[in-house]
């Protein structure tokens, strides 16, 4: 089983990002994925079935003001396991996306999730359960994963409103959170590691 897991944010609008923190996020969200899956295809062992989870986010199904260049990036990690899924014999090899919303994984994490209210209580799942679940949807050959019923409804949504509606009413809650610093984590200006995105 190969699990790619790691990932990576900084906080801010496009234009208030160095293109080193941009350049990071791409490398290792796209970059780091992609390696890894190539290479474990070309060593694995051919009489086993091997199963890959790539973690995704809610945030790949939107574009995302403010965290743009992150959900961009977790959608490359959706289309491509879907697209592999179709590459091989299932049999071989079966490609899992989990894609959560608010995981409560570090300090700046949870701030996010708290500056968020209602929404970051509703998106939110636990870690552990998450991650045994997913192993074992893994297992079973199922193609993605998306923790907790809001959080799947959220998701159905996004296949019925335009993709334009929907990045105007997620740029218009990060505006509202930026200008009450109150509700935004005290590191949320601050480059920080964020593995998974809460939806506004």
């Amino acid at each position: 089983m190969l699990i790619n897991n790691a990932g990576t944010d900084f906080e801010g609008a496009f234009s208030e990002q160095r293109l080193d923190q941009l350049r990071t996020i791409v490398r290792l969200n796209v970059e780091g994925t992609l390696e890894m899956t190539r290479r474990a295809l070309e060593r694995r062992d051919l009489t086993r079935p091997l199963r890959v989870i790539n973690v995704a986010s809610l945030a790949g199904y939107y574009p995302m003001p403010i965290k743009a260049t992150y959900a961009a990036s977790k959608r490359f990690v959706l289309d491509l396991s879907l697209a592999l899924r179709h590459e091989f014999d299932p049999r071989d090899v079966t490609f899992t996306v989990l894609a959560p919303a608010g995981l409560p994984t570090n300090p700046t994490t949870l701030g996010g999730i708290a500056a968020q209210g209602i929404w970051g209580e509703l998106t939110t799942r636990n870690v552990g359960p998450v991650a045994a679940r997913t192993i074992d949807l893994a297992q079973a050959g199922r193609a993605v994963y998306i923790p907790g019923a809001v959080n799947q409804v959220l998701r159905a949504a996004s296949a019925i409103f335009p993709a334009q509606l929907t990045a105007s009413f997620i740029g218009r809650r990060w505006r509202n959170l930026r200008r009450s610093p109150s509700r935004l984590p005290r590191a949320a200006a601050a480059p920080s590691a964020d593995p998974e995105s809460v939806l506004p």
